[in-house]
């Protein structure tokens, strides 16, 4: 028995169809001479800042994804695709919250976030932009973020994506810190903008990773219905894939065979306050209907993570959080971004909820695993044996329930408190426990090169 779900072949083509009618009708606007100059010499037809792209161009291009890819450090290897989840770290926070404590994230906080992503089994990557460290200068703060992920972590990283001279240099200074030249080595995450918008940031940071080889996470999640998208969800999510559409094209043409991911970070909206509504319902569907597209495009696909609207660890929290990441699992996310801690509409990083969040991914992961219904497992034998009167308790009995109703959590009847105080006590454990190898003399000699020593913490 396996759960799972996604929308309709038929549905897929008729967003498939309309998107490729956008692009050619409508086109995009995009704000680089250079991308503009791309897009003519690709054969799309170019006026002033609009871009219309031909359905042929944008077939040809999605034919030239990979299915998967590999990244790697100089410790280890992720595949994404071929049914692999790649659990990506929080992502965007501006404050942390501890113990019902919030205040804007710092370097500490920053360094505690990339070791406990190190410590994380369930965690396949590292994140440069997992919080803000604010008091770390704004000049030198994507330097620090990318320097201290090499320096603490071993895991492959997303990258900077910056300006043409941020992305290059984060791709840079990783490439030597590894001694990797010829490889893949970061991932790019990148956003087209709605309504069809490609900004100057956007096609320099495209750009820098085709010249480098980088693969790239390509989304289109900034549409609020009735704003900057239409008021359904339908409309939104045909505006998103257009625009994908148009991101993939623009990597493909400067790079083909470049391996991409298909990003739909689509939220509900507040109908209200006009306000992204992260922990609506909507955004769990929309999370269905990206596996539809990138099963449709057969190439890898991001979503979701623990998402909620609520600032505190509550009913609301935890209800939001888990339908989000159940719709993860139930669509078998490739990458599945902002993986615990998450909360506030992603403006804030929860340190105890990181831990209660990985606690309800494994039982959720068990959910959506299903149950094993065969001759073997519905113990046909054994019951016949014990007889209507009897009873099934026996050391292996006790084995085989153990491993069939795994349990994870700190168990009933907590209080608040306790659960804060027990989470936090989990925290300074894993940080406590935290080692890592020291950088050689050669390595700490390239993060100079890059960043002051008074930031190379």
């Amino acid at each position: 028995m396996k759960l799972t779900l996604s929308i309709s072949k038929k549905e897929c083509d008729l967003i498939h169809e309309q998107s490729l009618r956008l692009l050619q009708t409508m086109g995009i606007t995009i704000f680089s001479k250079e991308a503009l100059e791309v897009f003519k010499k690709a054969g799309a037809r170019v006026q002033e800042n609009q871009v219309f792209i031909d359905a042929d161009l944008v077939e040809e291009s999605l034919k030239m994804v990979p299915h998967a890819f590999p990244i790697y450090s100089n410790a280890k290897r992720v595949v994404v695709g071929k049914g692999k989840l790649c659990s990506l770290p929080p992502y965007g926070g501006t404050y942390v919250s501890r113990n019902e404590c919030i205040a804007l994230g710092t370097r500490n906080d920053y360094l505690n976030f990339t070791k406990l992503n190190q410590l994380n089994e369930y965690i396949s990557m590292a994140c440069p932009y997992t919080l803000e460290p604010f008091d770390i200068p704004l000049e030198q703060r994507n330097i620090y973020r990318m320097a201290m992920i090499l320096k603490y972590s071993d895991k492959p990283s997303l990258s900077i994506v910056g300006s043409r001279e941020e992305s290059r240099k984060c791709i840079e200074m990783v490439r030597r810190y590894y001694g990797i030249t010829n490889k893949p080595v970061v991932l790019g995450n990148v956003n087209v903008s709605a309504p069809m918008i490609m900004g100057l940031s956007t096609t320099e940071a495209i750009t820098v990773h085709c010249e480098e080889n980088q693969p790239l996470m390509i989304a289109c999640g900034s549409g609020l219905s009735g704003l900057t998208a239409p008021p359904t969800p339908g409309g939104n999510f045909l505006l998103a894939n257009a625009g994908i559409l148009a991101g993939i094209v623009f990597a493909q043409i400067q790079s083909p065979g470049l391996p991409i991911i298909y990003g739909l970070p689509l939220f509900g909206v507040d109908p209200f306050k006009a306000e992204t509504s992260v922990g609506s319902p909507a955004t769990a569907l929309f999370t269905l209907a990206a596996k539809g597209m990138a099963e449709y495009y057969q190439i890898p696909f991001r979503a979701g993570g623990t998402f909620t609207d609520s600032k505190y660890l509550d009913y609301q929290s935890g209800f939001e959080s888990g339908i989000n990441l159940l719709s993860c699992l139930l669509a078998e996310v490739d990458c599945l971004m902002h993986s615990f801690g998450m909360e506030d509409a992603l403006k804030t990083i929860n340190y105890n909820k990181y831990v209660l969040d990985e606690y309800m991914y494994l039982s959720l992961k068990d959910f959506v695993k299903g149950m094993e219904i065969n001759d073997v497992t519905i113990m046909t034998d054994e019951i016949l044996k014990v007889g209507s009167t009897g009873n099934y308790i026996s050391s292996r009995n006790l084995k085989l329930i153990r491993k069939q109703y795994p349990k994870h959590g700190f168990g009933e009847g907590k209080t608040k408190a306790e659960v804060l105080k027990k989470t936090d006590d989990e925290i300074n454990r894993r940080l406590n426990n935290y080692e890592f190898p020291a950088p050689t003399k050669d390595q700490i000699k390239i993060l100079r090169g890059y960043l002051p020593d008074e930031y190379i913490d």
